[in-house]
C-alpha cells in the first residue's frame, strides 16, 4: 500500500503504537476499539470505538476495517468508517476468514507494533527490590548505588554502571537476592549510674531495612534477613560525642550500606563499619564539643553474618553453650588502654604521659633530661626554656649544658634500654642545635614568629585570637562566617612571616596546623555561658589513648589517635549463641566473670546485661546483649499443651509486675508509687530471677505486694502500664500454677 496517510509515517527507530481490542459488555454485546499514539508530526493519541455488536466475530471485523482506514487515510478516514459502521450489517459469508489473531499480529504496514504485547514485555522487565526510579525513557536507576536496569531495547533486562568515558556503559551482575535466614535474634540494653552522669548510649535498631525506608526514605531490600543493628557509646570528659554519636550514627550507616545492591563481602561490611566511625569523630571533631569524646562499638547482624567494628575502651565477647560450661571467645579487642607497654610508647612520644592513671600532655618538669629532649614538641623546647632569648649564643650555651648530661659516655650504671633513650636524645640534641643555628642565620625574624605560634594555645578562644589577633568574644552565629573569614586572613598574613624557614624547620607543618587550629577555634559556635564549661575539658585527663573526639589530644600532636578495628563471626541457624557488647568498665571484666554471672541467662538477653552491669563499681556503665536462636519456622509446629484440671482457689501466672516512678498511673485507685527508680527497679528483677531460678517455690511469696493491701501485683496491676518482668523471664514458668493465698 503506498497510499499511506502522513501522519501515521513512522519514524526511523520509533515505532507508533496501534492497538484493536475487543470489548465484552455485561449485556453480552462486542466493541471495536482502536487506540493509536502518534509520534510524528506531534505526539498524539487517538481513540476511536465502533458500534455495538451481538456476535464477536462482527465487531472483530468493525476493528479490521477501522484500522485499514486509518493506516489508509489516518484520523479523519476513521472517525467517517465509524458512522458507515453504525448502519452497516455484516453477512454470513463476509465473516467466514475472520480471525482475532489479525488484530494482533498481521498488522497492514510495517513499523507498527502492537501495544498489547509491548505493555507485557514491559511488565515482565521490572526490576527486584526497592528504590528504582526513572531515568531515561528505556532505563531505571537506582539512585543510591548508582546502578541502571535497561526496560527495552536490544539489552532489556541488563544492568549496567557507567563508564569512566562519556556515553560508556559497562554491563554488571543482577543485584543480590536477600535470603531469610532461620535464626530468631533478641537483643538487649543495660546501664547503671550509681554516681555523677550517665555517660554511656545504647541503641537497637532491630530491623535496618524498616528504619532505612521509613527514617532516611532509603532502600535496603537487598540485605539478608534479618538485619539488625546495634550501637553503644561510652563518653568521656562529658556525655556530648556520645549522645549525639547515638542519635546520629544510623543517618551515616544505612546510606553508606544502601550504595551497593550486590552481595557484599565481609570485608566490605567491616569497612562500613570503620568508615561510619571515622565519619562521625569527622562531625564530633567540628562540632561546638570538640573536646568531648567517647569509646564507640558498632555491630551489624545481616542474615548469617555478624560484623563488628570498635575504637576506644570497648570488646566483644561471643558466648557458647550453656549453663557453667559454656564458653567464651575474644571477638574484638580494642587497643588503647594506658597500661599497655607499646601503647604508652607510641604516645609517650608523642608528647603524652599518664598522671594519676589519666592521659594528659607532657609536662616538662616531671621528666628528665633525656625524656624532656626526646619528648620535645620542637627544635625549640629541646635547647631553649620559653623565657629564653633566641640567638645562636644562648643556643651553644645550651648545647654545651645539656650535652654533658645527656652524652652516652657519662651514663654509669645504666641499663640497655636506658643507654639507647641516651644515645637516642643525644643524637637530636645535636641535630636541634644545627637546625636551630641555620634557621636564626637565615632569618631572625622568621625564627622568632615560628616560635610564638609553635607555643600558643590554639585550643582556647582566647590563645586563638592572642595569636591570629582578632577579637576573641563570642559572636552570634549570624556573624560567624564573617569571624571566620578575619581569622583565615589573619593566619594567612601569618604563616608569609616564617614562610621562609620552610626548607630549615623540620617544625614547618607542626606550625602551619597551628594556625589553621586557631582557625578553626574562631570558627566554632559558642556562647559566653558555655565557653568556660567547654575549655574547662582541656585541663581533665583521658582514660584511653584512642577515642573519637577529644580534639585537643589530636591536633597538633596525635597523643589520642582515632584508628578503629573490626571483626566478623558467621553465625550458626543451628545453635544458640550470645554475644557480649561491652564498653567502658564492663570492658574490663574478665573472661570468666561474664561467663558465670550470667550462665543461668542464657536466652535473657536483659539479665545477662543487667549481670554484667552488677559486677563493676564504676560511675556509670553499660553492655548489651545479643542472643541468637534457630527460629525453628522450619520445623512443624509443636502440639498445643493441654489444660490440667486446676481447682477453684488457683489462677494462672506468668510475669511479677514491679512498679517504678517512670510508670503512668493509669488507675488512681491503684496502690501508691514505691518511690523507687527504673534501674532499682531493674535491680530488684534481677534479685528476684536469681531467687526463683535457685528455689521456684518461692514465686508465690515473692509475687505479693509490698504496700498495706495484700493484693497479687498481677491482680492489682492487671490492664495497666508496668515494668514486665518478661523482659528478664523470657518464657519463665509461663504456665505455673500459684495458690491465692
Amino acid at each position: 500500500m503506498s497510499n499511506i496517510h502522513p501522519a501515521c509515517k513512522p519514524v526511523s527507530g520509533d515505532f507508533h503504537l496501534l492497538n484493536v481490542q475487543i470489548k465484552e459488555h455485561v449485556a453480552k454485546s462486542f466493541t471495536a476499539l482502536l487506540t493509536c499514539n502518534i509520534k510524528v508530526p506531534y505526539m498524539k493519541a487517538v481513540n476511536l470505538e465502533g458500534p455495538p455488536r451481538a456476535a464477536r466475530r462482527e465487531a472483530i471485523k468493525d476493528g479490521m476495517e477501522l484500522g485499514r482506514k486509518f493506516l489508509a487515510e489516518g484520523e479523519a478516514g476513521a472517525r467517517s468508517v465509524c458512522l458507515k459502521l453504525k448502519k452497516t450489517k455484516w453477512l454470513p459469508q463476509q465473516l467466514v476468514n475472520v480471525d482475532e489473531k489479525d488484530l494482533y499480529t498481521n498488522h497492514p504496514l510495517p513499523g507498527f507494533r502492537d501495544s498489547q504485547e509491548l505493555f507485557a514485555k514491559e511488565e515482565e522487565l521490572v526490576p527486584p527490590g526497592e528504590g528504582w526510579i526513572r531515568h531515561s525513557p528505556t532505563m531505571l536507576v537506582h539512585a543510591h548505588s548508582p546502578v541502571y536496569f535497561v526496560q527495552k531495547g536490544e539489552k532489556a533486562g541488563k544492568y549496567c554502571r557507567q563508564g569512566a568515558r562519556p556515553g560508556e556503559w559497562v554491563d554488571i551482575d543482577p543485584p543480590h537476592a536477600p535470603q531469610e535466614y532461620d535464626i530468631k535474634v533478641r537483643a538487649a540494653s543495660a546501664s547503671c549510674v550509681r554516681r555523677g552522669t550517665k555517660f554511656d548510649r545504647a541503641v537497637t535498631l532491630n530491623d535496618v531495612t524498616k528504619i532505612a525506608r521509613l527514617s532516611l526514605k532509603l532502600a535496603l531490600s537487598f540485605v539478608d534477613r534479618p538485619a539488625t543493628g546495634f550501637a553503644l557509646f561510652q563518653g568521656l570528659r562529658t556525655s556530648e560525642a556520645a549522645q549525639w554519636c547515638a542519635e546520629n550514627f544510623h543517618k551515616k550507616l544505612l546510606p553508606r550500606l544502601a550504595e551497593k545492591i550486590h552481595v557484599y563481602k565481609t570485608e566490605e561490611l567491616q569497612e562500613v563499619l570503620e568508615a561510619t566511625l571515622k565519619e562521625l569523630d569527622t562531625e564530633v571533631m567540628k562540632s561546638a564539643f570538640p573536646f568531648s569524646g567517647c569509646s564507640a562499638l558498632l555491630a551489624l547482624l545481616l542474615g548469617n553474618r555478624f560484623v563488628v567494628a570498635g575504637v576506644g575502651d570497648c570488646r566483644v565477647l561471643l558466648l557458647e553453650g550453656e549453663g557453667k560450661g559454656a564458653g567464651s571467645t575474644r571477638l574484638l579487642d580494642c587497643e588503647g588502654r594506658l597500661d599497655d607497654e607499646e601503647e604508652q610508647l607510641r604516645f609517650w612520644q608523642a608528647g603524652g604521659m599518664v598522671v594519676d592513671g589519666l592521659l594528659h600532655h607532657q609536662q616538662a618538669d616531671k621528666l628528665d633530661d633525656a625524656k624532656r629532649i626526646l619528648c620535645a614538641p620542637n627544635v625549640f623546647d629541646v635547647l631553649l626554656a620559653p623565657d629564653d632569648e633566641l640567638d645562636v649564643k644562648q643556643v651553644r650555651g645550651a648545647y654545651r649544658k645539656l650535652a654533658l648530661k645527656v652524652h652516652p659516655d657519662k651514663q654509669k650504671d645504666k641499663d640497655s634500654v636506658e643507654m639507647k633513650a641516651y644515645q637516642y636524645a643525644f643524637a637530636r640534641l645535636e641535630e636541634s642545635k644545627e637546625r636551630l643555628e641555620g634557621m636564626i642565620e637565615e632569618d631572625l625574624e622568621a625564627c622568632k614568629q615560628m616560635r610564638r605560634v609553635l607555643h600558643a594555645e590554639v585550643h582556647t578562644r582566647s590563645g586563638a585570637a592572642s595569636l591570629l589577633g582578632v577579637d576573641w568574644t563570642p559572636a552570634s552565629d549570624s556573624i560567624l562566617e564573617e569571624i571566620e573569614q578575619d581569622a583565615a586572613k589573619a593566619a594567612k598574613e601569618l604563616k608569609k612571616k616564617f614562610a621562609k624557614l620552610q626548607a630549615f624547620a623540620p617544625d614547618f607543618g607542626q606550625a602551619e596546623t597551628i594556625c589553621d587550629e586557631a582557625v578553626r577555634t574562631m570558627a566554632r559556635p559558642c556562647t559566653v555561658e558555655s565557653l568556660p564549661r567547654t575549655e574547662a575539658l582541656l585541663k581533665e585527663g583521658l582514660q584511653m589513648s584512642r577515642a573519637l573526639g577529644v580534639r585537643d589530644l589530636r591536633s597538633p600532636r596525635s597523643v589520642v589517635v582515632m584508628e578503629p578495628k573490626s571483626a566478623s563471626h558467621f553465625v550458626s541457624t543451628s545453635a544458640t549463641i550470645r554475644f557480649a557488647l561491652l564498653c567502658g568498665a564492663t570492658a574490663a571484666l574478665k573472661d570468666d566473670q561474664l561467663v558465670q554471672s550470667a550462665a543461668s541467662h542464657c536466652r535473657r538477653p536483659k539479665a545477662s546485661a543487667l549481670a554484667w552491669n552488677a559486677l563493676v563499681d564504676a560511675p556509670s556503665s553499660a553492655a548489651v546483649c545479643i542472643s541468637i536462636s534457630p527460629s525453628g519456622k522450619a520445623e512443624a509446629p509443636a502440639a498445643k499443651r493441654q489444660k490440667t484440671a486446676q481447682g477453684a482457689d488457683t489462677v494462672r501466672a506468668r510475669h511479677i509486675l514491679l512498679r517504678h516512678q517512670q510508670v503512668r498511673q493509669a488507675d488512681p485507685m491503684l496502690r501508691r508509687d514505691p518511690g523507687r527508680s527504673l534501674q532499682e527497679a531493674e535491680e530488684l528483677a534481677l534479685k528476684t530471677l536469681e531467687t526463683l531460678t535457685k528455689t521456684p517455690n518461692q514465686f508465690p511469696k515473692l509475687c505479693r505486694c509490698d504496700g498495706k493491701s495484700r493484693r497479687k501485683c498481677f491482680r492489682a496491676n492487671h490492664g495497666n502500664s508496668c515494668t514486665l518482668f518478661c523482659n528478664l523471664t523470657a518464657e519463665f514458668y509461663s504456665h505455673r500454677d500459684i495458690n491465692r493465698t
